[in-house]
């Protein structure tokens, strides 16, 4: 089943495949990113989670975005459509294909005492054996 904007899509890198595809610099590529982020100053969120985006091309016309977060892949989700339409214009090439990912973060996650314990126990089932064989009481 395909929705009216994959087809869209298909058509559009159909097309694609008869205009310009110039080779361009990761320079040429910074520079438009950085011209980008400065027209977002007026939106200060925006500009503040996408100006953490990391922006490099790779071979074979790839630009690859990598985001540091969720929030920061959804902003830019925002406004995809336009910095590829701008980005293809600049670099005159409008066969770019666009990557990303999306950073792991690590999070810090404080436990209880019992969440401690229940974890301890999955790890050692006998400590709670031993816990009840000692009728040991503490809060669990």
């Amino acid at each position: 089943m395909h929705s009216a904007l994959q087809k869209e899509d298909e058509v559009s890198s159909l097309d694609s495949s008869e205009k310009d595809k110039d080779d361009f610099p990761i320079d040429q590529v910074k520079i438009f990113w950085n011209k980008y982020l400065e027209t977002l100053k007026n939106q200060p969120v925006v500009y503040s989670i996408l100006n953490t985006t990391q922006c490099t091309v790779k071979p074979d016309h790839i630009v690859f975005f990598e985001f540091p977060s969720n929030s920061a892949y959804d902003e830019f989700e925002n406004l995809r459509e336009d910095i590829f339409q701008k980005l293809k214009k600049e670099v005159n090439n409008y066969s770019i294909n666009f990557k990303y990912k999306i950073k792991e973060t690590q999070r810090t996650i404080l436990l209880t005492d019992k969440d401690k314990y229940n974890k301890m126990v999955k790890i050692n089932p006998l400590l709670e054996r031993l816990k009840n064989d000692f009728r040991l009481d503490f809060d669990t």
